[in-house]
């Protein structure tokens, strides 16, 4: 038989995949992709650049504007070193004081915004305690810490309260007693002693009197005062018998603030 189907022409070449088609990107096709992302890279650091400048700026700002505020103040400090010299005159000197006593003013100021410095202000409100029974007795109200409000004075030793900043401080106590006593007149006195080993002396006495024997009724003894303290001043309350005091919660208090 004859093959009819043979020919000298070259074959056909054979058609790519479809896959690879699509997958194959045109040269154009990541200029854009491109630029896009150099664009991102450019505003990052311009962002960047712009805040450390701003933060650069504000920190700049905030120190002038701190050294033109108390440039004035540390002038006034600098011609008070030259009055301890005597380099100023006394008329200047005098007002120089004027001026730093309004620099303390506001040091005084901030630091009571801030929570920094010392506390100048000192007070305390006691609630007696009952006595415990057994324990020695003694004619020196002991005081309830849990129902008592302290600022800038120590509790010592049990009865004693101890100030520790100097000043004038409004004193007072108030002991009520709800029992007869038949020779001895019912009385509180706040006692006053410099440190632990100072001598006491009574600052203030306090006297009442529920009577005849039968008499139930309670009676108070007040007392209160204002007086000049210092550091390590130490202040008690003082009754006739403990055994006499009404120990029922408000009625026997004992406290101090200073003015």
């Amino acid at each position: 038989m004859i093959n009819t189907y043979q020919t000298s022409m070259p074959p056909p070449p054979i058609p790519p995949r479809l896959g690879s088609v699509m997958s194959a990107p045109g040269p154009g096709h990541s200029k854009p992709l491109l630029r896009f992302l150099i664009g991102m890279i450019v505003l990052q650091m311009v962002l960047l650049l712009g805040g450390f400048a701003y933060l650069y700026h504000t920190d700049n700002k905030y120190h002038k504007d701190l050294d033109s505020k108390y440039l004035d103040d540390m002038i006034i400090l600098k011609r008070l070193e030259e009055c301890e010299k005597d380099i100023q005159s006394v008329l200047d000197c005098k007002k120089l004081v004027e001026k730093y006593k309004s620099i303390l003013a506001k040091v005084g100021r901030a630091a009571k915004l801030t929570g920094d410095g010392p506390s100048y202000g000192a007070m305390a409100r006691m609630i007696v305690k009952q006595p415990v029974s057994g324990t020695p007795p003694t004619k020196y109200l002991e005081w309830n810490i849990g129902h008592s409000v302290r600022k800038n004075v120590q509790y010592y030793m049990s009865s004693w309260l101890k100030v520790l900043q100097p000043g004038d401080y409004n004193i007072y106590s108030q002991v009520a007693f709800s029992k007869w006593h038949p020779k001895t007149p019912l009385a509180s006195r706040v006692k006053l002693r410099k440190g632990e080993t100072g001598e006491e002396k009574d600052l203030m006495t306090a006297y009442c009197s529920l009577g005849d024997q039968d008499h139930t009724d309670v009676c108070t003894a007040f007392q209160g005062g204002v007086f000049s303290l210092e550091p390590d001043d130490q202040l008690s309350v003082w009754v006739t018998d403990p055994s006499l005091v009404n120990y029922e919660e408000g009625t026997t208090t004992f406290g101090l603030y200073k003015l």
